[in-house]
């Protein structure tokens, strides 16, 4: 039994420290403010975090595929994007954006070579890449995915169709890649439409929770303060009250002393005034808050 658990917990200390690093890593220039940015940032941290061992599960059976139909070129590819992917997750110095702009080309490049080499249903590559990049990254105009996919599509149809390629592995007539591209452009252009203003709405559910949450920040602030105020600077005040009240009830006191003792009543009484005004304006703020 003791046995069996030490085998289970290999595993678990490996991916954890696996887990650990890789994150750290890309993270290490992410903003620490939980914005919308910031979980586009942990989800592409995760993205890499499961693709490299997940990968495997496509690259082996993929490289066999190719050797067998010696398509060396695709092999070097599938090689050249785990290799890639790799340097992304590994590799210290590398800004973040930059990171993110290395996978989304990689992860295109390999979807058009996938379309070219194993056939029209490797277009999912592309709509899946499109998808991706719409989470992960933040364009300036949110087609852009779309119009990737697009330009890919129209290129591919037209080195084709007029035979500037070598024909590839599966050959499709003209009709069918019209209604696969022409699908692919649909899709793509649907999500970009769709996914950001997902991506609106929660951004601005995230900038009220933080506002939320930086109001709550403040409001326990001036409690403290309040708390502070009450326990502190009060007792000063209101102790020398009390001793100077405790003093006055001594009749041998003389007039001049008695005069000390008021003026110094007086004192501590308006000391004690600016101490409460000072609770009751920072009690107002947080009710007007």
């Amino acid at each position: 039994m003791i046995a069996n658990l030490i085998t289970t917990t290999r595993p678990m200390n490996l991916w954890l420290k696996y887990a650990t690093y890789i994150r750290n890593n890309i993270l290490i220039s992410c903003s620490k403010k939980k914005d919308l940015k910031y979980w586009q940032d942990d989800m592409f941290a995760n993205t890499i975090l499961y693709i490299l061992p997940l990968s495997l599960i496509a690259l082996i059976p993929s490289l066999i595929w190719s050797y067998k139909m010696e398509l060396y070129t695709m092999i070097i590819v599938d090689i050249a994007a785990v290799l890639l992917t790799c340097i992304i997750a590994f590799k210290k110095n590398i800004p973040l954006k930059n990171r993110k702009t290395i996978f989304i080309t990689t992860a295109y490049t390999l979807s058009t070579f996938l379309v070219y080499y194993a056939g029209l249903n490797s277009t999912l590559f592309l709509l899946a890449t499109c998808f991706l990049s719409l989470f992960i990254f933040t364009f300036d105009n949110q087609y852009t995915p779309a119009y990737i996919n697009i330009a890919i599509s129209v290129t591919y149809i037209v080195l084709i169709s007029n035979n500037i390629l070598p024909d590839p592995a599966i050959i499709f007539e003209s009709t069918v890649l019209f209604a696969v591209f022409s699908n692919l452009i649909f899709l793509s252009l649907l999500m970009s439409a769709l996914v950001p203003q997902l991506f609106k709405g929660l951004d601005e559910s995230f900038k009220k929770s933080i506002e939320h949450y930086e109001k709550i920040d403040k409001q326990n602030e001036l409690l403290k303060e309040i708390t502070w105020i009450q326990s502190h600077v009060v007792r000063a005040p209101l102790s020398r009250l009390m001793a100077i009240t405790y003093l006055l009830k001594d009749f041998s006191l003389t007039d001049e002393e008695k005069k000390f003792f008021i003026e110094n009543i007086i004192i501590s009484s308006n000391e004690l005034d600016t101490i409460i005004q000072e609770i009751v304006t920072k009690s107002e703020s947080i009710r007007s808050s």
